[in-house]
């Protein structure tokens, strides 16, 4: 799947993966409040088997097809969740 892979201003090293067709308005309104204006990373196309630095290509997936995106955070927020 080709994904992009988007920064937002509000919040250092948080990444939000979307699919690269997806319109970005359409993502839940609480989402983009806490983002910020976003900024494009990079364009991959990402399969299953790539490791990615915090997670694997399969867990990016897998929540883009249950909720349409993939939100990273960084490594102490997520340790705080």
């Amino acid at each position: 799947m080709l994904v992009r892979v988007l920064a937002g201003q509000r919040k250092a090293d948080t990444y939000l993966f979307v699919p690269a067709d997806q319109d970005v308005a359409e993502l839940p309104e609480a989402l983009l409040s806490l983002l910020g204006e976003l900024r494009d990373v990079v364009e991959l196309d990402l399969v299953p088997e790539r490791q990615l630095v915090r997670c694997s290509g399969s867990e990016v997936l897998a929540a883009i097809a249950e909720v349409g995106y993939y939100l990273q955070l960084p490594p102490a927020e997520f340790a705080r969740s």
